[in-house]
């Protein structure tokens, strides 16, 4: 199986390919967790929230809340050790 690309846009305005890595339920809501390539020639691992838009489709949406960001920051956590 091949794996799920698509483009994020950084917090500077870049457009990046990101790979995804997993989808996840935590507390019944749903994350994207996904990794991209940095400049350095390292991969930086995010999470979104994945929302459906007005015509059903799947969309990332930036995690706004600290609870939440924590319990996603401790799934990443336990899945790269």
């Amino acid at each position: 199986m091949e794996n799920q690309k698509f483009h994020v846009e950084t917090e500077l305005g870049e457009i990046k390919e990101a790979e995804l890595i997993t989808v996840v339920f935590i507390d019944n809501k749903e994350y994207a967790i996904y990794m991209i390539e940095n400049d350095s020639g390292t991969v930086d691992i995010l999470a979104s929230y994945v929302v459906k838009d007005p015509e059903g489709y799947d969309t990332l949406v930036d995690i706004d809340n600290e609870d939440d960001r924590r319990k996603v920051i401790e799934f990443i956590s336990d899945l790269i050790s």
